[in-house]
């Protein structure tokens, strides 16, 4: 498989792109030769594929043989949002598995065990960044700023369905929605008073992944891959 670039510039304009900076040194470091096919996105959800035609020590020339739209995405709309943890190296580890999962909105959430309020969002980024090349995606995720939890239930009307994880909830089964959030607590996970007043939306099911208590980034993961697996299915 060819190796994949971010050029945030791109457009379907494009004949010919100059790729410099950081993605210069990463094809300098993968020893990308001339003539050498690559793959290019721009996170917006165009990509486009060429070849090498040179190299300076500044920049590689890149040209564009053909364009596609909505490389690697899903036609389904899957958002999550996801306590912020004290330990940045877990969260970024969950964020960087939620863009691998093909989620279109990550929600760094805040609820009343929360420890920390803020995040790094530029290193999400970054992270965000280097798992759709490597997954080959075209979209890079909307990274939303931290929202406390009685915000982020005032978006549960835009969506079919909303799964919150909770270790007391009924086993977690997707079924076919348009649009889907899934919800998973910090460290601790959620207070008994914001399960109730969860689970009193309409649209709400609190569920678990099994029946023992998993770390938050560990039921991210699972999470997602259940979905994955009977989106796959259908």
């Amino acid at each position: 498989m060819m190796e994949c670039f971010f050029f945030e510039p791109l457009t379907t304009r494009d004949n010919e792109i100059l790729i410099s900076g950081e993605e210069y040194k990463h094809l300098k470091a993968l020893r990308i030769q001339k003539g050498e096919r690559i793959c290019i996105v721009n996170g917006k959800g165009l990509s486009a594929f060429g070849f090498v035609k040179g190299i300076s020590k500044n920049y590689y020339d890149v040209q564009i043989l053909n364009f596609v739209e909505n490389l690697g995405e899903i036609e389904k709309k899957v958002d999550i949002a996801v306590g912020i943890l004290e330990n940045k190296e877990r969260y970024e580890y969950a964020f960087e598995k939620s863009v691998e999962f093909r989620i279109s909105e990550f929600y760094p959430l805040i609820t009343k065990h929360t420890q920390k309020l803020k995040i790094e969002e530029e290193r999400l980024l970054r992270k965000g960044i280097s798992a759709i090349k490597q997954t080959y995606r075209s979209r890079l995720p909307i990274i939303n700023p931290p929202i406390y939890l009685n915000e982020l239930m005032k978006k549960f009307k835009e969506y079919d369905k909303v799964f919150v994880f909770d270790r007391e909830g009924k086993k977690f089964e997707y079924s076919d929605f348009d649009s889907t959030l899934l919800v998973v607590g910090p460290e601790g996970g959620f207070a008994e008073s914001e399960i109730k007043s969860l689970a009193r939306r309409k649209n709400v099911e609190i569920v678990k992944i099994c029946d023992y208590p998993l770390r938050s980034e560990t039921a991210v993961v699972s999470a997602l891959a259940i979905l994955t697996n009977q989106l796959n299915q259908m």
